[in-house]
């Protein structure tokens, strides 16, 4: 039995490392968003389709990277996903030599992994598709948080034939001349099933694109219509765990940067976060009680491990409110534990692991949720294609630590964690890196380029990036593509 109180005891076991009953494969497109269990568990290996320069600083983190497209480089997936990497051959072949008991560590389940897995003997690290899309589903996230004693936003859930029958004049009566439109039909993150309405012009045209009942490729069923809430858009990571809800601090939603993501894309578009930003205590309470409560309902219903919430937070009125659940792991991840293991925190994927591979333990939740308030400090970015055309990498940049000063970025080392940033000139270049020639597909495609991770909050009150990591954006584009 583990019995963790402290730092100290995680730290004893980096040194040591958790022996699975088995072998552990992290699976994703890139090796940086799986790396980070390698760090506490014995016979970790990733499994990840992108030959990209951050593999080989990656390798001393996990007993092997087995990369697809270095097996196959003429390999092109229909779309480049976890599911289509599970499907191919090469991939399956390999977990098939691997002998004993086997698992699979994802960032969300579904039917068709399922379908990809099935024969492979092996054991997910992930909630089921049926747990991902009860929680997930913005319908029934309204209802859940009643059940638990929770208001909603102002709002109501429409079946889509009705919605096209209604007018503006219908919402804006009962919601203000600002109002949201949530579509659940959306499953996949990043803002792209939320459409922000403030005039009768942007209603009738996304009505005007929908009415034939489907939109941007997808048959929509029914619609959310909430009120407007003015706040900060916010998150806590959790992980649901058989003593209770671990809570994270409030991390603030980076949206919207027009230098980084393509505005066509739509509106509440995710970029990044920024870790740390301090908020009144009542706030802080306010956010727990909202995780915990929910969590502990989902463990309840048979979903353990990490999951996280969306928030409005109004620091004026010192309300939060609940937007969405993410019942995955969420894009603050691995990032957030980078910083946890800067600031002595231990890292929330730790207790994930515990819970899915049946490993003893004891903890005391409140202890716990004290150590997540601690100080902590960071911010990063994805950086990706915002043109409407394909473009191909002119220029390698290394993966690891750099300084900017004067318009001009200096390589410092390989070094790819938050400890290695000694001011806020410095800057990580990591996840998926690419390599020269590489092609990074337009903006209405998965158009990643790599993550940029950053020392301490990057944000203008607005929410746009204060100049200095404008400037640093604009040189990493403009060395890798030669353009601005």
């Amino acid at each position: 039995m583990l019995t963790i109180k402290y730092y100290q005891d995680f730290a004893k076991i980096l040194d040591k490392k958790i022996k699975p009953d088995g072998v552990v494969f992290g699976v994703g497109v890139t090796a940086f968003m799986r790396f980070f269990a390698g760090l506490f568990l014995d016979n970790y290996k990733i499994i990840t389709f992108k030959d990209s320069k951050d593999n080989k600083v990656l390798q001393k983190y996990a007993d092997e990277i087995f990369i697809l497209k270095q097996k196959k480089p003429s390999l092109k997936l229909d779309f480049t996903n976890t599911n289509n990497i599970l499907r191919n051959k090469t991939v399956q072949n390999y977990i098939k030599a691997h002998k004993g008991r086997k698992y699979l560590f994802l960032y969300k389940a579904d039917k068709n992994i399922a379908k990809a897995i099935k024969g492979l003997g092996v054991k997910i690290i992930a909630n089921s598709g049926r747990l991902n899309k009860m929680f997930e589903n913005k319908v029934n996230f309204r209802k859940q948080l009643a059940m638990v004693g929770l208001t909603p936003i102002k709002g109501e859930t429409m079946k889509f034939n009705r919605f096209l029958n209604k007018d503006f004049q219908c919402f804006y009566s009962k919601y203000g001349p600002k109002f949201v439109l949530q579509l659940p039909d959306f499953r996949l993150g990043g803002g792209k099933g939320t459409l922000f309405i403030e005039s009768e012009k942007k209603f009738n045209q996304f009505k005007k694109e929908a009415a034939t009942g489907v939109y941007k490729n997808k048959e929509l069923t029914c619609v959310n219509i909430t009120q407007f809430v003015e706040g900060k858009s916010c998150s806590v990571a959790c992980c649901a765990t058989k003593y209770g809800t671990l809570v994270s601090k409030i991390q603030q939603q980076i949206l919207d940067i027009p230098q980084i993501i393509a505005a066509k894309k739509g509106n509440g578009l995710f970029c990044g976060h920024v870790f740390g930003n301090e908020f009144k205590p009542q706030i802080v309470r306010q956010a727990q009680i909202i995780a915990q409560k929910l969590g502990d309902y989902m463990y309840k219903k048979g979903y353990k491990g990490i999951f996280g919430i969306d928030l409005i937070i109004n620091e004026k009125e010192n309300k939060v409110y609940p937007v969405e659940c993410n019942a995955r792991y969420t894009g603050a991840f691995p990032m957030l534990s980078m910083l946890h293991l800067k600031y002595k925190i231990i890292p929330l994927d730790f207790f994930h692991f515990l819970e899915f591979l049946h490993i003893p333990y004891k903890i005391n939740v409140a202890q716990l949720n004290k150590m997540y308030q601690k100080k902590i400090q960071g911010s990063h970015v994805i950086l990706s294609n915002i043109r409407n055309h394909p473009i191909k990498v002119k220029n390698e940049l290394e993966v690891g630590a750099y300084r900017f000063s004067r318009n001009k970025i200096r390589y410092l080392s390989d070094n790819i964690f938050y400890e290695g940033l000694k001011s806020n000139s410095d800057f990580i270049l990591v996840d998926g890196v690419p390599k020269k020639g590489a092609e990074i597909k337009k903006w209405s495609s998965l158009a990643r380029i790599c993550h940029v991770l950053f020392n301490g909050n990057i944000l203008k009150a607005n929410g746009q990036l204060k100049d200095k990591y404008f400037d640093i954006v604009s040189v990493i584009y403009k060395i890798m593509f030669n353009k601005k």
